[in-house]
């Protein structure tokens, strides 16, 4: 990917890493990771498509959209992982 241009292009781009992890998470519990740097996320119209990627998101079951401060939860809770003790 050479770059993100518009809300659309980088949306549609983390639109669909999500639609492929979520299937895969049929199985097993999948993570994914988003990361965003101030100077590109930062301008309008780019921050858009990052909140309708959430909007996406959370309208799907058994999704999970926690800050980063909330990665201790998934440390802490092995269930959430889907690294249950009888596994």
């Amino acid at each position: 990917m050479v770059g993100i241009g518009n809300a659309d292009h980088g949306s549609r781009c983390l639109k669909d890493s999500f639609d492929m992890l979520y299937r895969e998470g049929e199985k097993q519990p999948k993570m994914m990771s988003i990361g965003m740097h101030m100077r590109v996320i930062g301008h309008p119209g780019r921050a858009v498509g990052l909140e309708r990627l959430l909007d996406y998101m959370q309208k799907h079951e058994g999704v999970w959209i926690p800050a980063g401060r909330d990665r201790k939860t998934l440390d802490q809770d092995p269930s959430l992982s889907g690294q249950g003790a009888d596994e």
